[in-house]
């Protein structure tokens, strides 16, 4: 995927940029800055951590938001067609940072699209952009996932024809039919399962059980679920945050199961032991 692991750095003439995607990477940002200063460079940073808590770095850089265009820097083969999103979930950033839904006239073509709800544009967008994707079939990730809800039968059609890698997301039990709906469309228009990811979202206003029920489900179809553990829009911390009907070790417990589920899938979930059956690169060197 070729996507950067943390601040995105680079310096033009006096100036150096900072790209930040997320907030537990402002502390980085901030030595960064700090250390760009001391040797006589401005600073200015931008990118989604920085719009979300702009005074986290305000009295040392210049916060430009998204005015610092960085996304080829965090990643060469990836691009927006469109940005914002109809929806408004609580858990996400994008309501904040993007706003409201808008197609983009101009963009370059590549294979990992990020848009935050491609199926939530026109139909002369969307047929716009399977058109313009063509030449990179076989290679094409809709990363940010598919919006279930939305996904028709032509979708599906439209999209097979590039063989991409389909992601949707089952955030909530409560959306258990509209997600296996989208799921068999996919699969209607000839999806492989192994062209099939499937968000599962959990510690948000949800239980351990409710967790399980939607991770299991999307294992029954034979799918390898991809847990995402909620953060809170302005952690400084990754994984910190907590929600009531959780601890912070089953949350572990439960990300260390899943999303490893190719090592660990032999053994039934609650009997899994993460020191019991640490995954193969986990595991302590033999002594003779």
């Amino acid at each position: 995927m070729d996507w950067s692991k943390a601040v995105v750095e680079w310096q033009q003439d006096n100036t150096v940029y900072l790209s930040v995607a997320f907030t537990w990477h402002l502390k980085d940002a901030r030595r960064r800055a700090m250390k760009a200063r001391m040797l006589g460079y401005k600073v200015k940073a931008g990118g989604p951590a920085v719009m979300l808590m702009p005074e986290y770095l305000s009295d040392i850089a210049e916060c430009n938001g998204e005015s610092v265009p960085a996304l080829k820097r965090h990643n060469p083969n990836a691009t927006f067609t469109s940005r914002g999103c109809i929806r408004q979930c609580r858990f996400c950033a994008v309501p904040k940072l993007e706003g409201e839904l808008q197609e983009l006239d101009d963009w370059d073509p590549a294979p990992i699209v990020c848009d935050n709800n491609l199926l939530a544009c026109s139909k002369a967008h969307f047929d716009r952009v399977i058109d313009r994707l063509a030449p990179f079939k076989g290679e094409v990730d809709f990363n940010q996932g598919l919006d279930a809800r939305l996904l028709t039968p032509y979708h599906a059609g439209r999209l097979a024809e590039l063989k991409p890698m389909a992601r949707l997301a089952f955030d909530s039990a409560a959306y258990e039919s509209l997600f296996m709906r989208a799921y068999e469309r996919l699969r209607a228009a000839h999806f492989p399962k192994a062209r099939i990811r499937v968000y599962v979202l959990i510690g948000f206003q949800d239980t351990p059980e409710d967790a399980l029920y939607r991770l299991r489900l999307v294992q029954g179809l034979g799918l390898k679920p991809n847990p995402m553990r909620y953060q809170a829009l302005d952690t400084l911390k990754k994984n910190s945050y907590v929600g009531s009907s959780w601890t912070h070790s089953e949350l572990s417990r439960y990300m260390r199961y899943w999303a490893n589920l190719r090592y660990n899938e032999a053994v039934p979930f609650e009997e899994w032991d993460g020191k019991k059956h640490p995954r193969p690169d986990e595991a302590q060197p033999a002594l003779f």
